[in-house]
């Protein structure tokens, strides 16, 4: 019997192993990396970007510039009011969309302003990026540029992202027919404006929390099946206390498997120590890419 126990388990991880891969959604919020001056402050959000110079654009063009433009402003507006005790102040106008070239200094005088957010740089574009058989791909790509000055006007920093949109397939109509027809930045607002937004998630990340979602694999053998339900539903708790037994196991594989399991529970509670530890103790116990890859993603956190 002691010689049979052995293979038992070995067989039932083997069929285990066979069985659909059961993933996890495992959400992470982040603080932001920088923080404004204590105590409430004020954001005055102005256009600084001149659509002056966009010289030989065709009316469309220039629309769905300035629009990208300003959705750029409005999204960071939107986003900074968001923050813990930040209020901010627009003189954007969607309309006239007008280069603002008053003294930075006299304008946070003006509005009792800590910060003055410009938009200094606008450039958008509809690249090809692939073409497989009849069918071609063209992204939006729409970089920005924002100088975060502070109050006195002397001191700022520059704030750059980028982002790309994909746009609908369209038919590939050869080498000398795309040069005709083919998307245009006038003819796609829409995108320009969802990559104008990211663009700007980006240009202000280190300013903005950041929330992520990882999909974890789990081991779903069946010995698991009450933790991983316990683990789908969020009750980490629960899932904890029924996965913990399993580290006591003889078989070095099932407490690998448990391990890495706990690992996923505990990162879904925040606590990335115990969960940098629980990845450790499973590849202790069997080397598997499940807690390799984990673990470099936790060590990054």
């Amino acid at each position: 019997m002691k010689i049979l126990k052995p293979i038992l388990v070995a067989l039932f991880l083997l069929l285990s192993g066979c069985e659909v891969t059961q993933y996890v959604s495992i959400p992470l919020e982040y603080s932001p990396k920088k923080l404004f001056k204590p105590g409430t402050v004020t954001v005055l959000l102005i256009n600084q970007y001149d659509l002056s110079v966009a010289k030989n654009y065709t009316k469309r063009k220039l629309a769905a510039i300035q629009a990208g433009a300003y959705s750029s402003l409005k999204y960071a507006e939107t986003q900074l009011k968001q923050l813990p005790n930040t209020k901010t102040i627009s003189l954007v106008d969607s309309t006239q969309f007008a280069a603002n070239t008053d003294s930075i200094k006299l304008l946070a005088a003006k509005y009792h302003a800590d910060y003055v957010l410009a938009l200094n740089k606008f450039t958008a574009s509809v690249d090809l990026d692939n073409i497989d058989n009849s069918t071609a791909y063209y992204n939006s790509s729409v970089q920005v540029e924002f100088i975060l000055y502070e109050g006195d006007g002397v001191h700022f920093k520059k704030l750059n992202g980028q982002a790309i949109e994909a746009q609908p397939e369209t038919p590939y109509m050869g080498l000398l027919g795309s040069l005709v027809v083919h998307p245009t930045v006038g003819g796609s607002k829409a995108t320009i404006n969802i990559a104008a937004q990211n663009a700007t998630q980006n240009a202000l990340q280190d300013y903005l929390p950041n929330r992520i979602v990882n999909q974890r694999p789990l081991y779903n053998d069946e010995i698991f099946g009450p933790a991983i339900k316990e683990i789908l539903a969020s009750n980490f708790d629960k899932a904890d206390t029924l996965l913990k037994p399993f580290l006591k196991d003889v078989n070095t594989q099932i407490v690998s498997r448990a391990a890495y399991n706990l690992a996923v529970v505990y990162e879904g509670e925040g606590d990335v120590d115990l969960a940098i530890y629980m990845a450790n103790l499973s590849l202790k116990n069997a080397k598997n890419d499940y807690a390799t890859n984990l673990l470099g993603d936790l060590e990054k956190e």
